[in-house]
């Protein structure tokens, strides 16, 4: 599921460069890791760990639950216990609570010549088999493995991410202080990146320089959420975005929007209650009927965070084209 960048607004050269860095870097840094190996046996073997690299820039929520997910099928179905190391910038285990021990630490990673084996997480479809009695290492992942299921085990994606995840309570208590009803609507999500103001640094330049490319941004978007309303009659429409100018101006539509005075992309050093609000509206969305993604070539339209609220829910996913 590899993210096609055809149809944004980006540089061709941006794409080739980031192209040649996903090949050359990950067979740099797993040459670093491979020279830290000794004689010796490792005491846990049969072990599989992904490890989100501390003072590394990482990708968004999405790509990084999507490469958990990923791995997680890949041990599963060779027999191994799945570990998991995230705690940059947040601890996962924060805002999704274990439902088995998945928790790492870095001292739990040993560094054997005869057990130690390295593997970098990407797209599969045919079956991908781990040697028995040994101990796998993940520190380098595409996160863009995310089939309702997964071709080469029969798992599904969704009883995969429930295994392993409970929401953590102040998820649950926000879910029931907003008056949410479970089940009773339809989610539309729309990604801006910095279309009508800065939110991030990203390689994804799309800002639009005058106010009248803005408002009509803007009106075309609402456009599209009144035929998603139209075509959901007798359902909430709830509307998540990371552009605040875009939230505020819904006033005039009858649709639900959540507090978003605390927006921030988790790639970055975000506060606390910006984090808190990623896994909120991924939360909410996964609950109700149906998930809607805006696409446009001023919108970053291959973002996979809606999709991924549709594929963790098990519901209707579906791209509304402004």
């Amino acid at each position: 599921m590899q993210k096609d960048t055809d149809g944004l607004n980006m540089p061709k050269f941006m794409t080739v460069i980031r192209t040649l860095l996903r090949f050359i870097r990950p067979k740099v840094r797993n040459l670093g890791y491979y020279a830290k190996c000794r004689l010796g046996r490792a005491k846990h073997r049969n072990v599989f760990y992904l490890v989100f690299v501390p003072n590394k820039k990482h990708p968004g929520l999405a790509d990084r639950i999507k490469a958990i997910i990923s791995c997680y099928d890949l041990a599963k179905s060779n027999g191994y216990q799945f570990k998991l190391f995230f705690e940059t910038p947040f601890y996962l285990s924060k805002y999704l609570k274990p439902k088995q021990d998945w928790i790492a630490a870095l001292e739990d990673l040993e560094y054997s010549l005869r057990d130690t084996r390295i593997v970098d997480e990407h797209y599969r479809e045919e079956p991908l088999g781990l040697m028995p009695d040994k101990q796998y290492h993940c520190y380098n992942y595409d996160g863009h493995h995310m089939p309702r299921i997964f071709p080469d085990t029969g798992y599904k994606f969704s009883e995969l991410f429930h295994e392993l995840f409970e929401p953590c309570e102040d998820l649950k208590q926000a879910y029931s202080d907003f008056g949410i009803k479970e089940k009773g609507y339809v989610s539309c999500h729309l990604r801006f990146v910095n279309a009508l103001e800065k939110f991030e640094n990203t390689f994804f330049e799309n800002y639009l320089e005058t106010q009248e490319e803005r408002n009509a941004l803007i009106e075309r978007c609402k456009e599209g959420i009144r035929r998603v309303m139209k075509k959901n009659q007798g359902k909430d429409v709830y509307v998540f975005s990371d552009s605040k100018v875009f939230l505020d101006s819904l006033s005039d539509i009858p649709v639900k929007v959540l507090p978003h005075d605390n927006i921030g992309h988790v790639s970055e050093e975000t506060k606390a209650d910006a984090t808190f609000k990623s896994f909120l509206d991924l939360y909410v969305m996964a609950r109700g009927i149906a998930v809607y993604r805006f696409c446009a070539p001023e919108l970053y339209s291959i973002s996979h965070y809606a999709l991924l609220a549709a594929t963790v829910g098990d519901i209707p996913f579906d791209d509304v084209k402004v």
